[in-house]
């Protein structure tokens, strides 16, 4: 539920910001400027994983909810840089997780073991999180004393939740025109995440580390008052700083924030 309501309260807080931003187009008198020290509220949205820079682990989602904090430390007509963090209180990520299968079995007697023929349903006891949801059919068959034998697995897959919280405490932001009223931007951010169980997979980690970039602009619509939209790609890993099961996750975020600064 939480996935799904996501993007629509992305696209609608983007609406707002146009929608101010036409509303202000009429008052050439406002002296437009985000301000030196910036504080921002935002909302995250990511609808899967694969691989793009170091990350295995595919099919991941997330949501988040955060506060961000910008001080700016140089600015000219053309270019602005700014020092950035950011804290995610609430964070959800989503692993596809295996939860049993169909079976049909068809086996020879060998031995001592008399013959199996069999299909059904197993359910395993525990989910698994799985690097990808694939295969989705596992198929074996062989020959044994000129009859063909076969065993057959269709394979189940679910999802479960985990909640986690993450901070970038260092992170660079550079903004290009930064005295105009759409204003494009580069981010930079570094940081870590902590989560109630391992992600994404068992004897992972629940301590991750976390970079990511993106490109976007800022829509100013009154001064020190703006909408940003955001894509980023971050990557997530414990870095093998706790076990050698590190698949990572590398994924795309849709970020958007309401900004307001002096």
């Amino acid at each position: 539920m939480l996935a799904c309501r996501s993007p629509i309260l992305l696209l609608a807080l983007a609406l707002a910001g146009m929608l101010h931003c036409q509303t202000v187009a009429q008052r050439p008198d406002v002296k437009l400027d985000s301000g030196k020290r910036t504080w921002s509220l935002f909302t995250e949205y990511s609808p899967g994983s694969s691989h793009i820079i170091l990350g295995y682990s595919r099919q991941r989602e997330f949501v988040a909810f955060g506060v961000g904090f910008t001080q700016k430390f140089f600015e000219s007509r053309f270019l602005s840089l700014a020092y950035r963090a950011e804290i995610r209180p609430v964070m959800v990520e989503s692993d596809p997780v295996l939860t049993g299968d169909y079976y049909n079995i068809n086996l020879p007697a060998i031995g001592q073991d008399p013959p199996l023929q069999a299909s059904g349903y197993y359910h395993l006891p525990h989910k698994e999180p799985v690097i990808s949801a694939a295969p989705k059919a596992v198929d074996y068959s062989f020959t044994y004393q000129g009859q063909t034998y076969y065993q057959d697995y269709t394979l189940i897959y679910g999802r479960r939740w985990t909640y986690a919280g993450g901070l970038n405490p260092a992170g660079l932001q550079a903004k290009f025109l930064p005295r105009s009223r759409i204003q494009p931007e580069l981010s930079l951010m570094t940081g870590f995440t902590v989560s109630t169980r391992d992600i994404p997979v068992f004897n992972s980690s629940a301590f991750n580390l976390t970079f990511s970039v993106g490109a976007g602009f800022d829509l100013l619509h009154t001064p020190g008052r703006s909408v940003r939209l955001e894509y980023r790609i971050q990557h997530l890993s414990n870095a093998d700083l706790h076990t050698s099961t590190d698949p990572g996750i590398d994924s795309q975020f849709i970020h958007v924030g309401y900004n307001w600064g002096r």
